[in-house]
């Protein structure tokens, strides 16, 4: 609320307040006089204008508090009517036998309703007013509060997407570095294979040459021991009589009874 709108309210509430209490004074001062004109003592005449005038209040403010809570407010609405009709009619009954006099009578009465009516209602907007308010700054308490929430949420998502990329960023260079592994195992399994074959071709060649060897000393030697046959061809006995043996499967050495026989294929 702005300031020019605070003291509109500030003023409006004191002028209604005002009106309310000059209506109470001279309903009062006139339901004291004819209380006390109707055979009640001075000393306690004041009380009747009190009790009247008084409800009015009382039972005014029963309404607010009865809006203000959301409860029923017909009953005490219906007492501020009696009450405030009841007044009326004690105010012209004690006013002089005409028309004036009766309708001036029945002013203040009626303006203490209305006035304090009026101020009840200020009043009312003003608490609901105030309540708004208190509304807005809780929403706004909550606001800012998920706000926080959010922002601490974000930060732990930002941390771990941060955190996973650094793992991924790992993962990935540990992916290369077996990728380079893999392929250098590659490199030597293949240098290893052309190595195994030139083992294999080396081994093969020579043992070609060592059988040829073989067949070429018996060819000469055909009674030669086994022993002889090993130093011909540098090998051991057990490598020279598996030569002879795989040359007499493959049918290129035969023995008869003049020694071994060399067969041409």
């Amino acid at each position: 609320m702005s300031q020019a709108n605070k003291f509109i309210s500030m003023i409006t509430g004191l002028l209604v307040a005002f009106l309310a209490l000059a209506a109470f004074v001279l309903s009062f001062d006139a339901l004291r006089h004819l209380a006390a004109g109707n055979g009640i003592a001075g000393g306690m005449a004041w009380l009747y204008p009190a009790i009247i005038d008084g409800a009015i209040i009382i039972f005014s403010l029963s309404v607010l508090q009865a809006s203000l809570n959301q409860d029923k407010t017909l009953y005490p609405w219906a007492l501020v009517a009696v009450f405030t009709v009841l007044s009326v009619a004690l105010n012209i009954v004690h006013a002089p036998q005409d028309f004036l006099p009766r309708i001036l009578a029945a002013i203040p009465p009626v303006a203490l309703f209305l006035s304090f009516e009026l101020l009840m209602s200020q009043v009312k907007g003003i608490v609901h007013r105030a309540a708004a308010f208190q509304s807005l700054r809780e929403l706004a308490a909550t606001a800012r509060q998920k706000r926080s929430e959010l922002d601490t949420v974000v930060q732990e998502r930002t941390a771990d997407r941060d955190k996973l990329a650094a793992q991924i960023e790992r993962l990935e260079q540990k992916k290369t570095e077996l990728m380079d592994e893999l392929t250098v195992m590659r490199q030597e399994k293949r240098a290893f294979g052309s190595r195994l074959e030139q083992i294999n071709v080396t081994r093969s060649a020579a043992k070609q040459e060592a059988l040829d060897a073989l067949l070429s000393y018996l060819t000469e030697r055909p009674n030669a021991t086994l022993s002889e046959m090993a130093e011909a061809i540098q090998r051991s006995k057990t490598t020279a009589s598996g030569y002879v043996a795989e040359l007499r499967e493959t049918g290129r050495l035969h023995k008869n009874g003049h020694g071994w026989e060399v067969r041409e294929q």
